[in-house]
């Protein structure tokens, strides 16, 4: 399972991120961009199952350091194109 999260860094939390964003929420990170408009980053990441994703989704809302939006990547561009 593939996700996107979408993230608004909460005030003064920009110089904690680094250190204090538990080990648990990089468990399947592929990337994290540093975006600007209406969201601050974008995480892109897997899990393996649900119950993974949630914890890591667990970790990541109890870190206080941002708002998040998570997305399920349904397909990529290319494959949905495939589709009949």
């Amino acid at each position: 399972m593939k996700f996107l999260t979408l993230a608004k860094v909460r005030p003064g939390a920009w110089s904690k991120l680094e250190n204090d964003l538990p080990a648990a929420c990089y468990e399947g990170m592929k990337s994290a961009y540093v975006t600007y408009g209406q969201y601050d980053l974008v995480f892109e990441w897997e899990a393996k199952d649900m119950d993974m994703a949630n914890r890591i989704m667990k970790h990541m809302a109890g870190s206080d350091l941002f708002t998040s939006e998570t997305l399920v990547v349904a397909s990529t561009l290319k494959e949905f194109g495939t589709l009949q």
